[in-house]
């Protein structure tokens, strides 16, 4: 379930990311990606702080941006 967290994250802020250079960060669709990936981080905490409570150690993530592809290790 992280991981598709962290993918969904990295789609949407790519998809942000051009649309901002395309139409400007004060864009309303560029706010909603914005607002949708906040979104995401809080379920991705939350996932986290439940793990951490429960005793598991949380799983370390990186990822790696190459020619617009995201990478998770």
């Amino acid at each position: 379930m992280r991981d598709v967290l962290l993918e969904k994250i990295e789609l949407l802020r790519q998809r942000m990311v051009n649309m901002g250079l395309e139409f400007g960060l004060d864009h309303p669709d560029v706010l909603e990606y914005s607002i949708q990936i906040d979104q995401l981080h809080n379920e991705l905490n939350q996932i986290d702080h439940s793990l951490s409570k429960a005793g598991n150690r949380k799983k370390a993530y990186r990822f790696y941006l190459m020619e617009n592809n995201a990478h998770f290790a």
